[in-house]
Formats: C-alpha cells, structure tokens, sequence
C-alpha cells in the first residue's frame, strides 16, 4: 500500500508503467507489485478507477429514486409549486393540462 501512496498517477504515460511521485519509474519488483494490486486498494490510495459494475449500480439507484420522488411528488404536486421559477410553472402547468386530457379520453 505504501507504494501506491507514493505513485504519481496523474503523470500521463504512454504505457502502464507507473512512476514514483519525485518521478522515478517503478522498478520491475515494483512494477509486479503495483500490478497485482486489487481495485479497492488503489480505490484506497485515492486512485479513481472506473468501475463499470459501479456505474451501473450508479445507474440503476438514479432511476429507482426518480421513481421515489415521482410518488411524493404526484401526491404532494402542490407543495413543488413553491419551488418552482415562473417558467417551470407554466411547463408544469402545460404539462399537467396534457395529461389530465389523456385521462379523461
């Protein structure tokens, strides 16, 4: 792990060959360790990684809460109105007229 602090992981390398923060590159044992380590240890050593297992769990908890604020919002559509700028309104208001004809057809 120490060796993971010390890497310089914003230099832009052609290859996967990481260097030390004073810009030394790693050594070949150094290289062997850096490349066996797992995601959740350079996760720890404030690598971002893409992950995309995580984008997707991303993903799916975006639409699973804009399917939770939905329900309140069709049941409290009234209390939204306070926070809307003039023009939201009016497209809530357009919006709202279309779907209460479709409802009644």
């Amino acid at each position: 792990m120490a060796l993971l602090f010390d890497a310089d992981f914003n230099r832009p390398s052609v290859s996967r060959t990481f260097h030390h923060l004073d810009g030394r590159p790693f050594t070949d044992e150094e290289q062997a360790l850096a490349d066996a380590a797992t995601i959740e240890e350079f996760q720890a050593a404030g690598v971002r990684v893409y992950d995309p297992e995580a984008g997707a769990e991303a993903e799916a908890a975006a639409t699973e809460l804009a399917r939770l604020v939905y329900s309140y919002a069709l049941r409290n559509h009234q209390a939204l109105v306070q926070f809307m700028t003039h023009e939201d309104m009016l497209e809530y208001d357009r919006l709202c007229g279309i779907i209460a004809a479709g409802a009644h057809s």
